[in-house]
């Protein structure tokens, strides 16, 4: 299958996934209370949602917040978005990354000796097994509910996912790799340096991109106890009064940006990636 193909059946889904939710809402007319149904349509979402959402506007840019008297406006309301998504976005990215370069430098420490190994391995599957959600409140107690305590929470889910990542993919380095490496006369750290980091990199693709997944799960948890900006806490305020149609909202914005990450990140990976040989049956496909 072409993956032109490929493409125009997942937007066909996609379009009568769109058309049910529409069918289903006009069907289902239950309201939570007066004016807020629990199936919102897509033309309450993009509307009087949409406009609702002006009520999360901190003000700036010379418009007044509606906590300070103002009306509700769609420019509030798309500003309000703008500077919410922008402080879930910059949590996320910041977590990750920290996640990922620590989890990365603990797995290869962890594959550098039996030593290493005998030293780190068990704490690190210790914490593996800690229920991540369950962590919240504790690392909300432990680091505060300000920027770094929510960036802990992500570093700390994505790296435990980047340690087993890494050990795995140093598992699967071709040992012919390594025996003419050391024929060259290789010293460990070149070894490291020049052949396995390289080498792990197509295994670590699939950890990045369970990753990114696990990055929105956390950073919604960061923000659902004691944050005061984010998707995350106008979420906790849309679940508190019962505004089902605003939670809604704030998931498909959810759905958007991190498909929009996926994509990015499949688009990159998959230039650096040019060199590695692929499987003949993922190249029939592409």
């Amino acid at each position: 299958m072409t993956r032109s193909r490929q493409r125009l059946i997942s937007l066909l889904v996609l379009a009568a996934m769109v058309v049910l939710w529409q069918l289903i809402s006009l069907i289902y007319t239950a309201e939570v209370f007066p004016g807020v149904p629990m199936m919102p349509g897509w033309e309450k979402l993009f509307t009087t949602t949409f406009l609702s959402m002006a009520d999360y506007f901190q003000g700036g840019f010379g418009i007044a917040a509606v906590v300070d008297g103002a009306e509700r406006s769609y420019l509030a309301a798309a500003l309000a978005i703008v500077q919410h998504s922008f402080d879930t976005l910059v949590r996320l990215y910041v977590g990750l990354f920290v996640g990922a370069l620590v989890g990365t430098l603990i797995g290869l420490a962890i594959s550098w000796s039996p030593w290493t190994r005998r030293l780190i391995d068990l704490p690190v599957q210790l914490l593996r097994t800690l229920p991540l959600l369950a962590m919240v409140p504790l690392f909300q107690l432990w680091f505060g509910t300000d920027f770094s305590g929510k960036v802990i929470f992500v570093a700390y889910g994505v790296g435990v996912l980047f340690v087993a990542g890494t050990i795995n993919a140093v598992k699967n380095v071709p040992q012919i790799y390594l025996d003419n490496a050391r024929t060259l006369g290789a010293d460990k750290p070149t070894l490291y340096r020049t052949v396995i980091l390289p080498a792990i990199f197509p295994e670590l693709r699939a950890t990045i991109l369970l990753s990114l997944g696990t990055a929105w799960a956390t950073v919604i948890g960061a923000e659902y106890l004691g944050s005061q900006s984010g998707l995350g806490y106008i979420l906790v305020y849309a679940q508190q009064f019962g505004y089902v149609d605003r939670m809604f909202f704030i998931g498909l914005l959810f759905i958007g940006f991190a498909t929009i990450s996926y994509a990015i990140f499949n688009n990159i990976s998959a230039r650096m990636l040019q060199w590695a040989p692929r499987p003949a049956a993922q190249a029939q496909v592409a």
